[in-house]
């Protein structure tokens, strides 16, 4: 699943430096200078990689550069799937809910908030770049700061918090975070009504099968279409 290969994309950095094929952190030079893409130019991606949790894609007829160098950051674009290769109930394509494995999910990598590759299930991988595909449609890039967790991943988060480690805030139980089922989506949103990204999803969230799901977390939606076709954006537990 590669969904930037028939995209037109834009240059929105002046500095757009174009790297070498064998080494993405070194740059192409001509006349003693780093070569550029200029600004407003419109390419084609015919490949990405993940360096150094840095996205990096090769624009056609240019060269590589980093992703953040496109208008919105390549933000959204899935890149690869994940097949489940076992059934280890603490694997990395294991989804959990409420202390209970359910299954092995297939996943998909798609680049989230500040560059970052974060997963998505792909049960439900159409309904989710729905949602964000319609909302950056309407000028309101929707970035992804979390999506599906591991069960180590939720272990590690939920032991620094235990720990009260620097960085680490509240976290559930391995098994038992709402992100461990492949449904639960974090994006970018520091504020309620007012929030350009908040009001959105407030307003059109529902018509992709998406509400509120947790009390005082204005960023936190799920997949819950069944809550969704009710017409409301938020469930009944849900007070701010």
């Amino acid at each position: 699943m590669k969904s930037y290969l028939d995209k037109t994309f834009t240059i929105a950095d002046s500095q757009a430096r174009i790297r070498q094929d064998d080494d993405l952190l070194s740059y192409v030079m001509e006349n003693g200078k780093p070569k550029i893409i200029p600004k407003g130019t419109e390419i084609k991606i015919t490949d990405a990689r993940v360096w150094k949790d840095t996205v990096f894609v090769n624009a056609e007829g240019w060269g590589w550069t980093a992703g953040n160098n496109l208008k919105n950051g390549f933000l959204n674009e899935t890149l690869s799937v994940i097949e489940p290769t076992g059934n280890d109930k603490k694997g990395p394509n294991a989804a959990w809910d409420a202390g209970n494995f359910l299954r092995q999910l297939t996943l998909v990598e798609v680049v989230g908030a500040d560059n970052t590759i974060k997963l998505i299930s792909n049960d439900i991988a159409e309904f989710y770049l729905a949602l964000v595909r319609a909302a950056e449609k309407d000028g309101v890039p929707m970035p992804l700061k979390s999506g599906f967790r591991t069960y180590a991943k939720q272990e590690y988060l939920y032991n620094g918090y235990v720990k009260k480690l620097p960085h680490f805030n509240l976290a559930a139980k391995p098994g038992f975070s709402n992100h461990e089922d492949g449904y639960a989506y974090d994006f970018a949103i520091a504020g309620y009504e007012g929030n350009p990204r908040y009001d959105w999803l407030k307003k059109n969230a529902p018509r992709f099968g998406f509400v509120r799901t947790v009390n005082k977390e204005p960023w936190h939606w799920e997949y819950r279409p069944e809550i969704a076709a009710t017409g409301v954006y938020k469930t009944a537990r849900v007070k701010k």
